[in-house]
């Protein structure tokens, strides 16, 4: 019986299959440098964020205790020297003939 014959690969199929194999190596290894690139870019932006929760978390526990009644109380007291009135409001009444000459 006869062995079979080894084909021969010319060396101008193999340089095309190298050409080709390196061009998908060179393919995805830059996919991966892409995706690490948007992992990290991604990773920043939400550290950012997390830092911003946290920044407006913190400014409106400061707005409620600044807008708390005794605080405010407390700052007209001492630093303004206000003080609620002893005297009781009056009340004022207007005629129907005076309220249309105040809106004119």
């Amino acid at each position: 019986m006869r062995s079979p014959k080894q084909s021969k690969i010319s060396l101008f199929n193999l340089m095309v299959m190298f050409f080709i194999t390196a061009g998908i190596i060179v393919f995805f290894v830059n996919n991966i440098i892409t995706v690490n690139t948007l992992v990290t870019s991604n990773s920043n932006i939400q550290t950012e964020i997390n830092k911003t929760i946290t920044s407006n978390n913190n400014l409106q526990t400061e707005i409620e205790r600044l807008t708390n009644f005794d605080n405010i109380k407390n700052t007209a007291v001492d630093k303004l020297g206000l003080q609620y009135s002893t005297l009781k409001p009056k009340k004022i009444t207007i005629g129907k003939s005076e309220s249309e000459n105040l809106t004119q």
